[in-house]
């Protein structure tokens, strides 16, 4: 039997989500939104208090430039704005647009339509063991990340 590998795992499910979204958004009003942007709209619109750059780059784990990139984008295409905070005018917050807002209601229901699919004939301690052991993997990545930054310093 060949050694199953979680990284080869992963990287199919994740084309195949990818392609499935791909496929569902053909055609569709939302045509400048990316994967990646539809995350930071849906994060946004779920915060409960102000969001600035920073956050989405330790929400997401992007280094400031990429941050920088994807939110001016999302600027140009009319679906966030940034606005100065009064207490200091350096801070800029984060404000979707009400393009964005309906983009994420309509996104939403389309994750919530594949989470179904994926769910299929999965029980919930199935599903239950698998983000058990997602956290793990993510906690190990992450340690070794942390851990491999600080012996180049």
């Amino acid at each position: 039997m060949r050694e199953q590998l979680i990284g080869a795992q992963l990287g199919v499910l994740s084309n195949l989500l990818k392609r499935q979204m791909a496929f569902q958004r053909a055609g569709a009003a939302d045509c400048h939104v990316t994967g990646m942007q539809a995350m930071i709209i849906h994060y946004l619109a779920m915060a409960d208090g102000d969001r600035f750059q920073k956050d989405v780059e330790t929400q997401f784990r992007f280094r400031r430039s990429t941050a920088t990139g994807i939110l001016q984008l999302m600027e140009q295409h009319g679906l966030l704005r940034r606005e100065a905070v009064p207490q200091d005018g350096r801070l800029k917050r984060l404000v979707l647009t009400d393009r964005a807002r309906e983009l994420d209601a309509a996104l939403l229901r389309r994750i919530r339509e594949e989470e179904d699919r994926m769910r299929a004939g999965i029980s919930e301690a199935d599903m239950a063991v698998w983000f058990r052991v997602c956290g793990q993997i993510r906690a190990n990545l992450e340690n070794y990340q942390s851990n491999t930054s600080e012996e180049t310093k």
